[in-house]
């Protein structure tokens, strides 16, 4: 008893030379405005570059008390923002992205177009380092598409992941019991093996959102159907095979496509902007936030 009183008093003695402070995390949680960003001094008139980086999705994330805006969210404050400057006269889309969700991609494609109709301005395409699956399908937006020589674009097509955890659940003793209101339900469950019927109803769904995607190609750029027939499977290609397969118009790098909005925009020396936030990178056209 007396060992636990004095342990009692001891730490009664300790806590009263404490202080508690009271933090407002609120203010972690809140993302900062979008602030421009100067990469090259020039006239008034101005060329914005709208970044497509990273694996495209709808939504965010959060990192402990920081939000990661996705894709989609960012690309709807920039477009936000940039309604609001009559100075800008054009777009370099810059892309470094090995693509991401069907409808993210689909999304970012047609805010661009429509961003673009509206102002009545050009779009001009550069892809960093990846241009591939639904980065590709964003690049569509473009009316004209620079590629970096080090750079792989194309990937034109869907893909459903799915596995089968049948064979190790049989090994481990451990049985599916899932319940379902009709046959097709659960179909492409990992819990057990596909059937024909769920293989046919899945697959379905994916060569119809191929086809969407291939009929963007077609509508966007100058492709063949000897251009097709190469690149219909899936495949990925360097900007030089790209350039052959009328997938991208030039291999080059930001200075050439900044020539072509210059032209396309019919400006001379703009001024070329980015968008980022407080905290972010100060921007050059090759780094990221």
């Amino acid at each position: 008893m007396m060992i636990r009183l004095l342990s009692a008093t001891a730490l009664l003695f300790a806590c009263s030379g404490c202080a508690f402070v009271s933090v407002d995390l609120s203010s972690l949680t809140q993302i900062p405005p979008l602030e421009e960003r100067v990469i090259r001094e020039g006239s008034k008139e101005k060329i914005l570059v709208v970044e497509i980086l990273g694996l495209i999705r709808t939504t965010g994330s959060r990192d402990t008390f920081i939000h990661r805006q996705g894709t989609v969210e960012r690309l709807d404050n920039v477009i936000e923002k940039a309604k609001k400057d009559r100075d800008i006269r054009g777009v370099i889309l810059k892309i470094d992205s090995p693509g991401g969700a069907y409808t993210a991609s689909d999304l970012v494609f047609r805010k661009i177009r429509e961003y673009k109709t509206s102002q009545n301005i050009p779009v001009v395409g550069c892809i960093v380092d990846q241009g591939t699956s639904g980065a590709y399908m964003a690049a569509l937006s473009a009316d004209y598409i620079v590629a970096l020589p080090s750079s792989v674009v194309g990937n034109v097509g869907v893909l459903l992941p799915s596995i089968s955890l049948e064979g190790l659940m049989e090994k481990l003793g451990i049985n599916n019991q899932t319940i379902t209101s009709g046959n097709l339900k659960d179909a492409g469950t990992p819990l057990r093996d596909m059937s024909d019927e769920e293989y046919e109803l899945l697959s379905g769904i994916v060569m119809e959102f191929h086809s969407n995607f291939m009929k963007a190609v077609r509508e966007s750029r100058p492709v063949t159907e000897q251009d097709v027939a190469v690149f219909q499977d899936g495949r990925v290609v360097t900007s030089t095979r790209g350039r052959a397969l009328h997938l991208i118009d030039e291999v080059g790098y930001y200075e050439d496509a900044l020539k072509k909005i210059e032209s396309l925009a019919n400006v001379e020396k703009p001024t070329v902007i980015v968008y980022r936030r407080k905290g972010e990178n100060q921007g050059g056209f090759y780094s990221w936030p």
